[in-house]
């Protein structure tokens, strides 16, 4: 045994020597030969690639490819023969390393077996007239043989092929590439490994790169068909930018031949998945956001020679989050396919792919949502196709609503919606919208008149941009009932930030309407804190308070503060936070009422006025019904009649959106008819003076008419006659809504004397002198309470009224 190790050692040393001394007595040769070597190299290459070469060195070395002897050349410039045509140079190269087999060498023979490249560049390019810088290459390269080395390595290398005609660019920075042959009469496996940034991978330059900076790793074999000329890969593991992929795929590179490639990926991120794409699908998709990693099948397949290929991707997420700033759904299942060449009898094109959602189950907020069929296609101007399904809890309307008016207590709700249009600058020439909505028991607090409306039902339909209210119908929790249908056009408009205004139009009828559960929503706005919008899908404040609004009401019967009418109808328009009632006409008992008013907001504060006629009414019944219209010391207890008004109102509501007296502006023209006075306190303070015995707790008096104004808190009577059962007199001057009254009451002389009053009270003028008179004023104290007092400017506040 150690005899037999001594001879192998002896063996081993002699080849080194013998390696030693080849590589000794080459180095010399390459010394002392090398400009003619470098000479030969050049002219060598120059007849290949027939172009211009230059070679800086040429060297043999011992350790490059140790053990193997190798060439060395440095800083090879390789300009290509088009160079005087493009400028572009064809190869460079700071160091080529060609190795020598070792025991061919120790045989006498020359063998290469390895060629090793470092810090270079690959440059093949096409003009705009479809010249390319190795046509003159390929042709010397297809009369010689087609021989391969058997291990290629590359390292800090550059290969870009970029064509200016067909608008491609593949640009790649290999960090390292190492290529083992293994070549039979029909095909050379290549088993590589590799490591490669993809600068660019451009098929079409006004689409943008996919999988630019990325990087590509693998260990893998290729097979090439020498043959069929087809290169071939059988389902080979890469990894991009670290995420694993499989490929299979074939190259044809005959004339006019064809690539198709399957790359499959299992739980990539979905921002990952968005940067192997090109800048175009991006733009669709950088609004969206997926939480969980997907999984994708694609196919990309086309023709080598150019042009954009197909791209058909096959994705698929399962309980994820899915969405955009505006719509978010959850715990949702995916699948969808991308396809960019839909129309198979057009090219692959932005404008010929779409963006599939075969399947999408989720939540929107704690909404249900299925749909099976939503398509986003021509990626150039994006449109959206599809609809979804859902049915849910009414409050869980309430996030996603996102309104202050409106909460939702309780209720079952039905939706389906079918959209068809563009994403972006919506109007109603390019949209279609089909939709439908139902709820069933729904309870709902409106905030603006702090009221809760039950057992609500209701059947809407959408139909492009009008909604319709088939039917509705809801109660209030102290009685009144509203059945609702309605229509609203220019819907769209009712979306934030899109242009025009949403007509809306609603037809309210009602067996009974307490009108007193509805009047606070004309209160003064108030400080609220503001919303959040990040969950907003559509705001219905943005209709309440900016759309234009009509409604037409009717009602069998109705109460508005103790007066009961019956008969009503009337007409209300909003519009941009203000609101008109017009024409509002109703019947109180044999008489009628008719109304006009208008509330306007200016610089935040709210303004109402009012036309109004009443029509044979009983006095009795309308002071009841209308608390005496706040008038102090007369109510509904004192006075009897038929009542006829007509005048005009103004007032500046208050905070609660309230009536004070002292903001009312008005004019009151009004006639009494079959009047009649009860227990009316000033003439029972003027009877502790005279006509003690005239019975002035109950009078019965003719016709009495005048002009009123109102203004400050105070009612202007102008001087008028008062003919009574018992007496006739004339009263004028000032009655305070806030206590404080002056009133100038006439009482003529010929009231002493018992007489037949009939005749007066048939002939009651507001112009008549009376005659010799007694005067007297009634005058309130601090308290409001009232009394009389003998008047000596009476004569003469009756000459100005007169005279006036």
């Amino acid at each position: 045994m150690k005899r037999f190790l001594k001879w192998l050692l002896y063996g081993v040393s002699s080849i080194m020597i013998l390696i030693l001394l080849l590589f000794f007595v080459a180095s010399i040769y390459v010394q002392q030969n090398k400009k003619k070597l470098i000479e030969d190299a050049r002219k060598s290459i120059e007849v290949k690639y027939n172009s211009l070469v230059s070679i800086n060195d040429i060297q043999l070395s011992l350790f490059e490819q140790f053990p193997n002897l190798s060439i060395q050349l440095k800083d090879v410039d390789v300009k290509g023969p088009k160079y005087n045509l493009h400028h572009q140079k064809l190869f460079l190269a700071k160091n080529i390393s060609i190795r020598i087999k070792t025991w061919p060498l120790v045989l006498g023979r020359v063998v290469f077996n390895k060629t090793k490249l470092t810090n270079g560049q690959l440059f093949i390019y096409t003009d705009k007239d479809g010249k390319r810088n190795i046509d003159e290459v390929k042709a010397k390269q297809n009369k010689s043989s087609n021989s391969f080395p058997e291990k290629i390595e590359l390292n800090n290398f550059t290969i870009r092929i970029k064509d200016d005609q067909k608008l491609k660019d593949f640009h790649f920075l290999i960090h390292s590439l190492n290529i083992k042959t293994n070549e039979t009469k029909s095909k050379i496996l290549f088993n590589v490994k590799n490591k490669i940034a993809i600068k660019a991978l451009i098929f079409n330059h006004q689409k943008g790169s996919f999988l630019r900076d990325q990087l590509l790793e693998g260990d893998y074999i290729v097979d090439y068909n020498k043959i069929e000329k087809i290169i071939s890969v059988n389902k080979i593991d890469i990894t991009i930018s670290k995420i694993p992929f499989e490929i299979t795929g074939q190259f044809d590179l005959k004339k006019n031949g064809l690539f198709y490639l399957n790359i499959i990926t299992n739980n990539i991120p979905f921002q990952s998945a968005k940067s192997i794409l090109t800048n175009n699908i991006n733009r669709v998709l950088k609004e969206i956001t997926i939480t969980k990693p997907i999984n994708i099948n694609a196919i990309i397949k086309g023709p080598l020679s150019g042009g954009e290929p197909t791209v058909i991707a096959n994705w698929k997420v399962t309980n994820t989050n899915i969405g955009n700033s505006q719509i978010q759904f959850t715990s949702a299942n995916i699948a969808g396919t991308f396809n960019n060449q839909v129309n198979k009898n057009l090219a692959p094109h932005d404008t010929n792919s779409s963006i599939n959602l075969s399947k999408l189950i989720g939540n929107w907020h704690q909404i249900p949502i299925e749909t099976n069929n939503i398509q986003i296609s021509n990626l150039t101007n994006p449109l959206l196709k599809g609809g979804f399904k859902t049915e849910f809890n009414l409050a869980a309307l309430n996030p996603p609503l996102n309104t202050e008016n409106i909460v939702i207590k309780k209720g079952y709700g039905k939706f389906n919606i079918y959209f068809e249009g563009p994403l972006t600058n919506i109007t109603e020439n390019n949209t279609r919208l089909k939709g439908s909505l139902e709820i069933n028991n729904g309870e709902i607090f409106i905030k603006p008149i702090k009221k809760i409306i039950t057992n609500t039902f209701a059947d809407i339909l959408i139909n492009n941009n009008t909604v319709e209210i088939k039917k509705l119908t809801t109660k209030t929790k102290e009685g009144s009932q509203l059945n609702i249908t309605g229509i609203s056009t220019n819907s769209l408009a009712a979306i934030p930030n899109s242009p025009g205004k949403a007509n809306i139009i609603l037809n309210i009828s009602s067996p009974f309407l307490d009108l007193n559960n509805f009047s606070s929503s004309i209160q003064q706005d108030v400080p609220r804190f503001k919303k959040s919008g990040k969950n907003t899908f559509s705001r219905i404040d943005h209709i309440l308070e900016n759309e234009t609004i009509r409604i037409n009401l009717t009602a069998k019967s109705i109460k508005w503060q103790k007066l009961i009418a019956n008969n009503l109808k009337s007409t209300i328009e909003l519009n941009t936070g203000n609101w008109q009632l017009k024409n509002l006409e109703m019947n109180l008992g044999k008489g009628t009422i008719v109304l006009s008013t208008k509330m306007i907001t200016t610089n935040n504060r709210k303004f109402l006025s009012a036309k109004y006629q009443v029509n044979r009414v009983k006095a009795e019944d309308l002071f009841y019904g209308m608390n005496s219209f706040s008038l102090p010391g007369i109510s509904h207890k004192n006075i009897r009649g038929e009542l006829t008004i007509n005048g005009l109102l103004t007032t500046k509501l208050n905070q609660q959106g309230g009536i004070e007296p002292s903001n009312i502006k008005a004019s009151v023209n009004f006639q009494l008819k079959q009047g009649r006075l009860l227990n009316y306190e000033p003439l029972l303070k003027l009877q502790e003076h005279i006509f003690k015995k005239r019975n002035l707790d109950s009078l019965y008096f003719a016709t009495i008419q005048n002009n009123l104004s109102i203004e400050k808190g105070n009612i202007h009577i102008p001087r008028m006659e008062i003919a009574t059962s018992a007496l006739n007199l004339f009263i004028g001057g000032d009655y305070g809504l806030d206590g404080k009254t002056k009133l100038h009451i006439q009482v003529p002389l010929n009231n002493m004397i018992k007489r037949n009053q009939s005749k007066k009270m048939n002939s009651s003028s507001n112009d008549n002198k009376g005659g010799t008179s007694l005067f007297f004023k009634a005058l309130s104290d601090k308290t409001g309470k009232v009394t009389i007092k003998i008047d000596p400017k009476g004569s003469q506040y009756k000459k100005e009224q007169i005279a006036h």
